[in-house]
């Protein structure tokens, strides 16, 4: 991974911040090898921190902010947030015993578990698959069905996520999570505060959860009310794919952010789960990372 200053400004972080140790959830698209540089940018002093897209909160445990407010159109993954902070013990069991039927019984055992999602959604069967499926490639039909095969993987032990999911309790302690609308969670941000934003990407990311119906005008607007109430907003979006061939435009209105960055990525998991683990020098990708200040 690298980083690009593409407005001519200084590529020094301000603030050093220290990730996880490790992942709970494993999802494609999420930001945990990137999270300390993004919030390496972010201000220090923040009264309150909004994560309006929270995913697998890597960006938003990186931060372990004393008061932020976090939500996701996903109601079972905002549940299992609240789980790792108030009740980390009931998905370590469920997940220790689902290892043990997917070991036992293999693909069968998966798919299993991936039909108690389906049939009741849930945030423990919702932790389970995401660590056994295809390279956390997290695929969602319009009905809200997890269609994502078993991956080739050992899944990871019990004993090792329980030391990252304690460390996790730890650093989201201050954090209150919310399933809504991305607008109402900006909404309630104003002066001193800090929005950081990760939604679906324009490009490549429509098999994935609430990004078959996600517009990217809705962001902006949004943006532009926020920092007229004084707040600052980061955003991640798309930047280039296909090793720079492909640009992708986002429709972003003309000085509504003062800074941008370039993070390069590596190789697209998505492109590689859709081409089958086929060459992937050419599907280079990189995010755009904007600030308002």
């Amino acid at each position: 991974m690298s980083l690009s200053v593409l407005d001519g400004s200084q590529a020094v972080l301000p603030t050093v911040r220290t990730r996880p140790s490790g992942q709970v959830l494993k999802w494609v698209g999420n930001k945990f090898r990137y999270a300390e540089v993004i919030a390496g940018y972010f201000p220090e002093s923040i009264d309150t921190f909004f994560e309006p897209f929270v995913g697998t909160g890597a960006v938003l445990a990186t931060l372990a902010p004393e008061r932020g407010v976090a939500s996701d159109a996903l109601p079972t993954l905002v549940a299992l947030h609240q789980l790792v902070q108030k009740d980390p013990d009931s998905l370590l069991n469920h997940y220790s015993n689902s290892c043990d039927l997917i070991e036992a019984e293999g693909r069968s055992g998966y798919e299993k578990v991936k039909a108690s999602y389906n049939d009741d959604p849930n945030p423990l069967d919702l932790l389970v698959v995401s660590r056994a499926c295809y390279g956390g490639v997290m695929r969602f039909t319009r009905d809200g069905k997890i269609s994502t095969p078993r991956g080739p993987h050992r899944m990871m032990s019990s004993e090792k996520l329980r030391g990252y999911m304690y460390d996790w309790q730890s650093r989201l302690s201050g954090t209150t999570f919310i399933a809504q609308d991305f607008e109402k969670t900006m909404g309630a941000a104003g002066e001193n505060d800090l929005v950081y934003c990760d939604p679906p990407y324009a490009h490549g990311q429509s098999i994935l959860y609430g990004a078959q119906d996600f517009r990217l005008d809705r962001l902006w607007a949004a943006t532009a009310e926020a920092v007229g109430r004084g707040a600052r907003v980061v955003a991640s979006v798309d930047g280039y794919r296909k090793s720079g061939v492909k640009n992708i435009a986002t429709g972003m209105p003309e000085g509504l952010f003062k800074r941008e960055l370039l993070v390069e990525r590596g190789g697209c998991m998505l492109r590689r789960f859709q081409l089958g683990g086929d060459d992937m020098v050419s599907e280079q990708v990189a995010d755009r990372l904007l600030l308002s200040w």
